[in-house]
């Protein structure tokens, strides 16, 4: 008896079973063969489940429940766009995806996800751009090009997470447009530097920027130097459009102006001390260290360029015979007007000395006072025309000294010098001497001689 209790309460069980199976056959058979989705369905990121090929139709073409799936730092983040897109599909390829769909897909509760292209689409990029940015975390730091610091280190590239959100939109709004799956990794759309430390030009750069560094660019004035080191050439390069460049010549200009300033003693006034008269002062004349600033600055444009180095002295524009308070040194011509009387002095020591006549003590033929210096010599010359000057006179032994035409010779028309000849008959400004003493002189003397005047 109790085992045909057991039998009969199996058999209802499975009964029961069997006609809920049956149900649940027949509902799906339902659904499969009466037009509706399967009970899990995805269409073109649309959740079609369970829907009918009309309801599916209406739901996508209003984008209800349209997201895109973004994985962010680690985070997944499903963010609804419908707001920002309208799209129209094709009933009929809607109903060709659904009878593309396994019965067992019905019975078993298989996810299906399928895509279709759509027939038409419009996307607002405003709209979309505002939805993701609302719906994703902000960025915490911007990507940054490789670059240099004002004394030109290198600062490499820095990856940022922030979103370049053109190419982003663009990838959206295509794979929408296309009916793709929109699932994307948000670091794969960061902005990218587009100038690395490894890049070509930066490299280049960096070997440049170095050499620059290095760079000694030495003038020498005597004992003195003065110096243009590779800090200071940096704090005047600038890295622009991929190459290192000067930013201007302004500096170079200014450098070399302050060594004028520093060193040129053209034209100025000296401390002399004389033979017989104590120490006076001497004012002007043409000996003196001059420096050609243009042309100066044109040679250190040039090794900047090469970037090289070099000890070098400045381009004069007129010279002196040695650098330092005294540029005059110890060997020279002294001549005193008032005491009419030259002497010549070789390392210090007097070697001739004579009488002369300087020019008469008139506006238009005084010997110019001056501290200035031997540029030429020459034998057996004619001096001034009749034309210009109102007479032409040989001399035997010429040594100009001066920018007016002055200098020291011979005068075989003069039996007497010295005194105060030169007060009523001195000359149109030479230094005349005795034929005798002047060839001793010419004899002395070299180019580049200091003769002061006073």
């Amino acid at each position: 008896m109790k085992n045909k209790n057991k039998l009969m309460i199996g058999c209802i069980a499975g009964g029961a079973v069997l006609a809920a199976l049956l149900v649940a056959f027949f509902v799906l058979s339902k659904e499969y063969f009466g037009g509706s989705f399967s009970p899990k369905a995805v269409l073109s990121n649309t959740d079609v489940s369970a829907l009918s090929v009309d309801e599916a139709l209406d739901a996508m073409n209003q984008s209800k429940g349209f997201e895109i799936q973004v994985q962010a730092k680690d985070k997944n983040y499903d963010i609804d766009i419908s707001d920002a897109v309208t799209r129209e599909f094709d009933k009929n390829e809607v109903q060709q995806a659904k009878n593309s769909i396994g019965f067992g897909s019905y019975l078993f509760h298989r996810e299906v996800v399928m895509s279709l292209k759509p027939q038409s689409v419009s996307v607002d990029k405003t709209a979309l751009k505002s939805i993701i940015e609302k719906s994703l975390p902000a960025s915490t730091k911007n990507t940054q090009n490789a670059s240099f610091d004002k004394k030109l280190n290198l600062v490499k590239e820095v990856q940022g997470d922030n979103l370049d959100f053109d190419t982003f939109l663009t990838k959206v709004e295509s794979d929408i447009a296309q009916g793709n799956e929109l699932s994307y990794k948000l670091e794969d759309y960061y902005v990218k530097p587009t100038v690395t430390s490894d890049s070509d030009a930066i490299r280049k750069a960096v070997k440049k920027i170095e050499k620059y560094r290095k760079m000694n660019i030495t003038f020498t004035f005597g004992d003195e130097t003065e110096q243009i080191q590779g800090d200071e050439i940096i704090d005047h390069l600038k890295y622009k459009n991929g190459k290192v460049v000067l930013d201007s010549n302004k500096w170079i200009e200014t450098f070399v102006s302050k060594l004028g300033k520093k060193y040129n003693t053209y034209g100025k006034n000296r401390k002399f001390k004389t033979t017989k008269d104590g120490t006076v002062t001497v004012k002007g004349g043409i000996l003196g260290w001059w420096i050609n600033e243009s042309e100066t600055a044109k040679k250190v444009k040039a090794l900047l360029n090469k970037q090289k180095s070099a000890k070098m002295e400045p381009v004069y524009r007129n010279v002196a015979v040695q650098h330092g308070k005294d540029d005059v040194g110890d060997t020279y011509v002294e001549i005193s007007i008032k005491r009419q009387h030259l002497w010549f002095y070789k390392n210090g020591k007097l070697k001739m000395e004579s009488d002369v006549v300087t020019g008469l003590p008139t506006k238009e033929r005084m010997t110019v006072k001056g501290t200035h210096r031997i540029y030429g010599k020459a034998k057996d010359r004619y001096l001034g025309t009749i034309a210009v000057q109102g007479y032409r006179s040989h001399v035997d032994f010429w040594m100009p000294f001066n920018w007016d035409g002055q200098g020291c010779h011979d005068a075989s028309w003069r039996n007497r010098f010295g005194g105060s000849i030169y007060k009523s008959r001195g000359s149109h400004g030479c230094v005349n001497m005795p034929r005798a003493k002047a060839a001793q002189l010419f004899d002395y003397v070299s180019i580049g001689t200091p003769v002061i005047v006073y």
